[in-house]
């Protein structure tokens, strides 16, 4: 656990480098061990603006093939929500 969540805290950092506002949660229910990697937005501009920034990073770039290497995690879906007006 401690070098996934190593893993874990190096993508946090490269998202918030590029303006992300991340969290990260444990799920309790449901899907019990999974967790959720949460990166929230004030508009769909400044998300696309930092997912390009992100997948352009080498930083990230070498995150990405170090992590997938690893065999710690396997993803398990991507959700794209918007909050609604009520």
């Amino acid at each position: 656990m401690a070098k996934f969540m190593g893993f874990v805290s190096e993508s946090v950092a490269i998202w918030r480098k590029h303006g992300a506002d991340v969290s990260i949660w444990a799920v309790s229910t449901g899907e019990v061990g999974n967790m959720v990697f949460a990166a929230r937005f004030d508009s769909y501009e400044a998300y696309g603006k930092c997912v390009d920034a992100v997948y352009g990073d080498p930083a990230f770039q070498d995150w990405s093939a170090r992590a997938t290497g690893s065999g710690l995690s396997s993803w398990v879906r991507s959700n794209l929500a918007r909050q609604l007006p009520i």
